[in-house]
Formats: structure tokens, sequence, C-alpha cells
């Protein structure tokens, strides 16, 4: 499926301010001491553009808020953040941040577009982040936290992927996500779970970061051994809201 938000993301401010690149280089030098080198590349009043490590960024400052009709629904479903309306309301203009997609590794480009937003959050007075690849609002300290303690081994997944939980009316829950699709890797549903929907939050994520972290496509039969008593077995098949999207579906034993 193609996403057109992807290698997107949007810093919402409360001033109309283009960063420096050289303050922003030196917070995520500072902040991710292996990043890849940092190189600006041009720049004019509004705009910069540079390289970090094989890729190429540009960001530009756009002087008004970022159509509400885009930010409501995220807002919306952020139940890791309850104020996410209020605080994202009432922002001035935004940082359009965009990475060139080069063909690489679909999580090398997630983490240099990451930094770059660290980067920008360490140095502008923002009301939050909008990642385009899962459609999600982030609070700017939530996000830089959870980058800064990632590695190759916990990867930020959060920040990346929309998890979303509802309640059926019988008192089950199911879970779809949003984004792993940036990541070259299906989209997980689970239709039907019987238990926490904290429990069933942690099991998908687990298996999410399973599947990227060992570059393992999942396919139908497949079972996965996700405690000593909890297994869950792998189906593919349409998504529950769109007939045309394959995507994995859980089942638990």
């Amino acid at each position: 499926m193609n996403n057109p938000l992807r290698w997107l993301a949007l810093v919402l401010l409360d001033e109309p301010r283009l960063p420096e690149f050289e303050e922003m280089a030196r917070l995520i030098g500072e902040s991710f001491p292996e990043s890849p080198n940092l190189t600006v590349a041009g720049a004019t009043e509004n705009l910069f553009t540079c390289t970090i490590g094989e890729y190429t960024a540009a960001v530009t400052l756009v002087d008004r808020p970022v159509p509400w009709s885009q930010l409501e629904g995220p807002c919306a479903t952020a139940w890791y953040w309850p104020t996410a309306t209020e605080a994202l309301k009432d922002h001035r203009a935004h940082l359009l941040v965009t990475l060139v997609d080069e063909g690489s590794k679909s999580i090398d480009k997630s983490m240099a577009l990451t930094q770059l937003v660290c980067g920008l959050l360490g140095c502008t007075a923002s009301h939050g982040v909008f990642w385009g690849p899962g459609r999600l609002v982030h609070p700017p300290q939530a996000f830089f936290d959870q980058a800064i303690q990632s590695s190759p081994a916990d990867l930020p997944l959060f920040l990346w992927v929309d998890f979303r939980v509802e309640r059926d009316p019988d008192g089950t829950c199911r879970l779809y996500t949003t984004g792993l699709e940036a990541l070259g890797r299906s989209e997980i549903e689970i239709p039907h779970f019987v238990g926490e929907p904290q429990k069933m939050l942690e099991y998908a994520y687990n298996v999410a970061h399973y599947q990227i972290c060992k570059g393992k496509h999942l396919n139908a039969g497949d079972t996965i051994g996700l405690t000593d008593e909890v297994q869950v077995t792998v189906e593919l098949g349409p998504s529950l809201f769109d007939e045309n999207l394959e995507v994995v579906q859980l089942s638990f034993q």
C-alpha cells in the first residue's frame, strides 16, 4: 500500500521560527553520539536542506497551522496522550520535515527522521509532533525521551506505529496497526481478544518488534510462543477496514 506521508513529520510550533542548522546538528550529536554526520546542503530564510548520513532531508518553515482536519483524528485516538487536542489546537506554525526515500532500510530511515525531529524539538518551542507514516501525534518530551532510550535491539515502535485498541460491545477487544507498512511489514490486526487490553497491546507490540528486528515475514500457519502459556497463530487475510489490504491476523490460544 502506498503511503503518501512516508518519511514525513511535522513539528508543531508556538511561533514561526526556523532554527539554525548548526544548533540542531549540535543537539543531535549530543543526544545521539552514534548518529550519522549532518552536513548542510543549502539554506534560505524558511528552508534548509541537509544530509544525514546517506540521506537527504529538508526542513521547511510553514507560517500557518497544520489544517485541523489532519490532526483531529490522530488527536482523538491518542489514548496515550489524553490532552492532545488541547495541546495542539492552538499551534501557530509548523516545520515540515521530510526525508528523501533512497531505497535503503526502513528502520534506518525511521531513525534518521526521528533524530532530525529530536534535534528540532530541542531548539524550538514546540506543541507536539505529527509522525506521518503512522499518522500519530506525540508530546515533545515523550517523543524525545523514547527516541534517546532506543537502540537497534529496542526500537521506538510506539513513536512510529499506531497500535489502536478498541472495545467491542460484547466486552472483548480488538487491535489494528498503522505504520508497519512503512517499515516494510504487513499491518497487524487482532480481530478478537478476551482479556485485558494492555496485554493485547503488549503481545501485538512484541510480535511487531520481533518481525522488524529479526527481518522476519510472518506466514499463514506460523505459531509464536509469546509466553509459556500464551501462543498466537498467524493468518493472512483482508483487513477489517479495507478488503484490498492483506494484513497479519493474530488469534490466541
